[in-house]
């Protein structure tokens, strides 16, 4: 059974609770808006201006977009669980890859031969400058 004054205490303290947040003003401080003034900051009104019929309008909006929504995203994971598989066309009998024996046409790996690099100028030969050689090549 209900008591008269627990009821009436609830009802209080929900009230209570309720009338600070339809009063609270809301500051834009530059860019952002805040609970608390700032410097620079102007007011900035924050009640709803619409009437009952506007609410009511905007919330069966919002509710319509969200099921069509939820039936599009229905429709769209159907859709993408029915897609077909990827085709991989199978091997043709008469590829000549298919035939034979492999072991004669894989390469064998050879140890390579010892390298040894050679240069084309003996050590302490410099490189001719330009002018001698073309006094080398007007002497030939």
């Amino acid at each position: 059974m209900f008591h008269p004054l627990r009821v009436l205490c609830l009802l209080a303290c929900v009230a209570g609770w309720s009338i600070p947040a339809a009063g609270q003003t809301v500051w834009r401080c530059g860019d952002t808006y805040s609970q608390k003034p700032c410097p620079g900051g102007r007011e900035v009104p924050a009640e709803d201006a619409r009437d009952a019929g506007q609410r009511a309008q905007t919330s069966s909006a919002a509710r319509r977009d969200a099921k069509l929504a939820d039936e599009m995203e229905k429709a769209r994971l159907k859709d993408e669980a029915k897609a077909a598989p990827a085709y991989i066309p199978p091997p043709k009998a008469g590829d000549p890859a298919d035939q034979g024996d492999r072991t004669r046409s894989m390469a064998v790996a050879k140890k390579p031969a010892h390298f040894t690099a050679v240069s084309p100028k003996k050590p302490g030969e410099s490189k001719p400058s330009k002018k001698a050689a073309k006094a080398k090549k007007s002497g030939d």
